[in-house]
């Protein structure tokens, strides 16, 4: 088999070097470097640098930050690409990754994006230079298509979200809940309580679109008015000016509120307090996720198993990573959910 393309180009069975880039170009390692590393280059020629620098994009280069994270060689450590770490489901799953990672002999580090598509994109350059052997990746912005050079560098990949629709010989799994139905199910709930004015706070980014389609879907087939009340955080300070905002509207105020996380629903569950409102009699207030805090303040809410997800994803990972293990198929881990009904609802 030859060492080269169609194109002539070099082939490169996971990462493209600055060797690679320099045969393309028919220059040698030492003026890629250069250029590469953004070293003055009087010596190279101003269209020799540009098509320097358009290989390497063509073939995905990425600088190792260290030796050792060659492919080769294993940095023995998982990523977890979350949206917002203070969220405790989110360090819920942390936890279970890092305790079934540990005793594997791998270190776990996260990378917060904020649940924005910036975030999500700086994320994916850091993985792209060989930070993880593996990755846990919870992106709500990329498409499947931003994922192609993790992809060709044979990175495995645990990805919340939507199930695949075909088999894959990539080595990417994935996790995810049925959000939709979840949802609906607490609105339905909600509505048996005879309920009919029932407000959803939510935030832009993550499942929370997915949860206010189930919601959305159950009150207008009840005949029944849906209202969102969208922030841009996730946090319950913006679960405060949800709750502030509807109490804005008088007698015409909702008398229930669906939290598309447990954290807005706490911060709701605060403004309502400070209003002088009595839980539930005079506002009915449910969450998502079932955090460790939702059972100490009462909290209606759907749970979702954390720890579980998280151990699950590192096994996923260290399968992976054992020989063959690259060429495994794809696999759907679809995670159930239950509805835990406490005194706020």
């Amino acid at each position: 088999m030859s060492d080269h393309d169609a194109t002539g180009r070099p082939r490169h069975s996971v990462r493209p070097t600055q060797k690679d880039i320099a045969a393309a170009v028919g220059v040698s390692q030492a003026a890629v470097s250069m250029v590469l590393n953004k070293a003055e280059t009087p010596s190279v020629p101003s269209e020799t640098r540009k098509r320097i620098l358009k290989v390497a994009g063509e073939l995905g280069y990425q600088p190792h930050h260290a030796a050792r994270t060659l492919r080769s060689a294993r940095t023995l450590t998982l990523a977890s690409v979350v949206p917002d770490i203070t969220n405790p489901f989110y360090a819920g799953v942390v936890r279970g990754l890092q305790t079934t990672a540990a005793p594997a002999g791998y270190d776990v580090l996260i990378y917060n994006t904020d649940g924005r598509p910036e975030g999500e994109q700086r994320a994916l350059k850091w993985l792209q230079q060989g930070r993880a052997d593996g990755v846990v990746g919870m992106f709500y912005h990329l498409r499947p298509s931003d994922f192609g050079t993790l992809a060709r560098y044979k990175l495995p990949m645990v990805l919340f979200g939507q199930p695949s629709g075909k088999r894959t010989v990539l080595p990417v799994d994935y996790m995810f809940m049925d959000n939709v139905e979840a949802a609906a199910a607490m609105t339905r709930l909600l509505i048996g309580k005879g309920h009919r004015r029932i407000a959803m706070i939510l935030t832009e980014f993550g499942p929370s679109r997915r949860r206010a389609i189930g919601y959305q879907a159950v009150m207008r087939d009840a005949g029944l008015e849906p209202r969102l009340v969208i922030d841009q955080t996730s946090s319950p300070e913006a679960g405060v000016r949800a709750m502030e905002s509807l109490l804005a509207e008088g007698d015409a105020r909702p008398t229930a509120v669906f939290g598309a996380n447990d954290v807005l629903a706490i911060g709701a569950m605060r403004a309502a307090r400070d209003a002088g409102l009595s839980i539930p009699s005079d506002m009915a207030i449910a969450g998502f996720d079932d955090v460790p805090t939702a059972g100490l303040l009462g909290l209606t809410t759907v749970r979702q198993p954390d720890f579980e997800l998280g151990a699950w994803a590192a096994k996923a990972l260290i399968e992976r990573l054992k020989p063959g293990g690259l060429e495994l198929p794809s696999r759907n881990l679809e995670w159930t959910f239950e509805i835990v009904e406490r005194i706020s609802a």
